[in-house]
């Protein structure tokens, strides 16, 4: 369940139309071909086009269009001249689902002498919805040093004090990181509280989303209340969209991983839902982080059968890809002996993906060292 602080005082423009369908619509197009990524939220002016209906995108994706199926989701009611709002779900294979958004009903005509209702703004679900993707505010909260500010800022006598602190010592450093480290952070992330409480596993768990609700109420200074409150709604946007995926054709959760000493990663864990007759899908791990020492530099892992690894690294500074690739073999053996083996390894010099990259199964060897 999200539970999420004071509905925020946004005003984006209301739809003219209700959207009660509950099933996504199955788009031919696929993310890439329409400009399109995870979790983006598009409005789009509905048009009769002869014997079938189309989507014209607004905004960004102004000018690209979507032809509707001829059978649409049960529930769902659109007609020519409606605007309607979707949320954007991208599968694995980079085709794109396009999940309706509650809006409200159009009011009623009213009596010439009786002044309409003020328009009522979003529910808190649906403002989570409009969050951009990238935990722009969390990735910022968890730079180091900044908690660190907001703890000197407190009265001794503020009941976040001691859980902050020891969430603070609990941090570990980029070079301390284990499998049992990872898992204790994303138990204190903030992002599965909820969960662990409900299969009573969480009692007495010192997490940075109950503790950024304590700080909220101790009064600490309005730059830093607003960096808090955002910071929030990443973590339960992100809830509600590893909730709602989970009704999809793909399992994703999404956290930042934070550290004492570095910069804090993004992760993301996505895995498509297994299909009857086929094989396990493979587990596929994306890695976003900005590094003092390393610069700017993404890691795509994709796990196949429990032990094949197939990964792709991009880095902007060419001194960090020539030092992956002498590392390379030193990766390889590392993996073997804890039971893993080394499919492909692509070292690219340049921009890493927003999103996981499409798979691609290397023409020749098993080792691939690339710079663009």
């Amino acid at each position: 369940m999200i539970t999420g602080a004071e509905t925020a005082h946004l005003t984006p423009k209301i739809p003219t139309i209700y959207l009660d369908g509950k099933l996504p619509l199955v788009v031919e197009k696929t993310a890439e071909q329409l400009g399109l990524r995870d979790g983006q939220v598009i409005q789009a002016m509905v048009e009769s086009k002869l014997e079938k209906m189309r989507l014209n995108l607004q905004g960004q994706q102004e000018g690209k269009f979507i032809d509707l199926p001829k059978e649409l989701p049960a529930g769902l009611r659109l007609a020519a001249g409606d605007t309607a709002l979707f949320r954007v779900q991208v599968l694995a294979n980079g085709s794109i689902l396009l999940r309706p958004l509650q809006a409200a009903p159009a009011p009623p005509a009213m009596p010439g002498n009786v002044s309409p209702p003020p328009e009522s703004l979003p529910g808190r679900t649906e403002q989570l919805g409009f969050r951009p993707p990238d935990m722009h505010a969390l990735a910022q909260l968890l730079r180091p040093g900044v908690l660190d500010t907001l703890l000197q800022n407190l009265s001794t006598s503020a009941p976040a004090m001691g859980a902050l602190q020891q969430w603070l010592r609990l941090r570990p450093s980029m070079a301390q990181l284990t499998p049992e480290k990872l898992q204790q952070a994303m138990q204190r992330s903030g992002f599965m509280t909820e969960t662990l409480l409900s299969q009573g596993q969480g009692a007495g768990l010192v997490d940075l989303k109950s503790i950024l609700r304590q700080l909220l109420r101790s009064g600490s200074s309005t730059e830093s209340q607003s960096l808090m409150k955002d910071s929030l709604d990443d973590i339960e946007s992100r809830q509600l969209m590893a909730q709602e995926s989970l009704t999809g054709r793909e399992w994703v959760f999404s956290m930042m991983l934070p550290f004492a000493d570095a910069e804090p990663v993004a992760m993301r864990f996505s895995r498509s839902k297994r299909q009857p007759g086929q094989a396990k899908p493979p587990l596929v791990i994306h890695l976003h982080t900005r590094n003092r020492d390393l610069g700017e530099v993404w890691l795509q892992t994709r796990i196949t059968d429990q032990t094949d690894v197939d990964m792709v690294m991009w880095a902007l500074r060419e001194d960090v890809v020539l030092k992956a690739q002498s590392m390379a073999s030193h990766l390889s053996q590392e993996l073997d002996s804890a039971g893993l083996q080394m499919t492909r390894l692509q070292i690219i010099h340049g921009a890493g993906p927003k999103e996981p990259a499409a798979y691609a199964s290397p023409h020749t060897g098993s080792l691939l060292d690339i710079r663009t």
